[in-house]
């Protein structure tokens, strides 16, 4: 074996080392390739369905399907914009809106108020199949305010926005719960 000979095998020895030791650490970062997951039924694309919205709030249901949206596409989850091109289409239904009081002071007045919203999910396959049918999910955040007139204003601004994005959160939980 001459030098040449030599120094090409060293380099490609040289090189190997690298990227396994590169691939090493990279997955042990928590890196991988991007790729889209399945869901239940083996569906690797969804459409979202604007949801309906059994409630007085208007313009709730934009602001749900925006979250759910974010959320899956966030978990790997390809969600596509048209129901025809997908292998299964979430519809959800906003069954509940609601801002009470939860906490009051020693006088009896409501100091902390609680924004709840309980939404119906289904998600059916290409065929119209229902893998989930129907489920109620719900979520809440409670927060402060001095009267019902502020709370709901509250409400409006910033907290039922957080509660849609917990709502979005379980619906991709249960999207693999039986998977």
């Amino acid at each position: 074996m001459n030098n040449r000979q030599i120094f090409v095998i060293k380099n490609f020895f040289n090189i190997a080392f690298f990227i396994i030791i590169v691939s090493f650490i990279a997955s042990s970062c928590g890196y991988r390739l991007a790729t889209h997951s399945s869901i239940i039924g083996n569906i690797k694309t969804v459409y979202v369905e604007t949801p309906k919205n059994s409630t007085s709030n208007p313009d709730i249901a934009l602001y749900l399907k925006k979250s759910i949206i974010n959320e899956l596409i966030a978990h790997n989850i390809k969600v596509v914009d048209q129901k025809l091109h997908a292998q299964g289409y979430l519809e959800t239904d906003i069954t509940s809106y609601s801002v009470d009081p939860s906490l009051f002071n020693s006088e009896g007045l409501p100091i902390v108020y609680r924004c709840m919203i309980t939404i119906s999910l289904t998600l059916k396959d290409r065929d119209g199949k229902a893998l989930i049918l129907n489920k109620l999910l719900t979520s809440f955040a409670d927060f402060k305010a001095n009267n019902r007139e502020i709370a709901l204003q509250i409400a409006k601004n910033s907290v039922q926005q957080k509660v849609l994005d917990q709502l979005a959160v379980l619906v991709r939980e249960d999207l693999f719960i039986n998977f």
